[in-house]
């Protein structure tokens, strides 16, 4: 029979690695970031749907913003970025896909997207993109 600080340090370690399985999933998950230039005058606000669930809100000039997706979409799943406020410019993107950058323009145009579909692709810094 296990003596109760054994079986706390039982518990404990089977909660730290419960967090750490969740908190590699989340990391290593596809991922989408949004470049706005840094030579832009005034903030943009941009629409950001992941199959049917949308985020609003603004990148101020020179910012950039990170948006973890799901792991196994269900057929169907789309992604549209757009900039219905300032140029009505978007994007729509499509599994399959392991990390995809998303540059604004001064202009608030989308000026390109770049797409990658290597795993390790999703590690790298935003200021690594090419």
């Amino acid at each position: 029979m296990l003596s109760m600080p054994k079986k706390l340090l039982a518990l404990a370690g089977a909660i730290a690695l419960m967090w750490f399985v969740l908190v590699a999933n989340a990391y290593t998950s596809p991922v989408v970031f949004l470049h706005y230039a840094a030579s832009a005058t005034t903030p943009v606000t941009y629409f950001f749907n992941e199959d049917n669930d949308i985020v609003k809100h603004h990148l101020d000039p020179g910012e950039s913003v990170e948006f973890r997706t799901a792991r196994r979409p269900r057929p169907g799943y789309v992604i549209d970025v757009s900039l219905p406020l300032a140029s009505r410019d978007g994007v729509e993107i499509k599994p399959p896909f392991s990390r995809v950058d998303v540059y604004i323009g001064a202009d608030t145009k989308i000026t390109r997207t770049v797409t990658r579909t290597d795993f390790l692709s999703r590690f790298a810094r935003p200021d690594d993109a090419q």
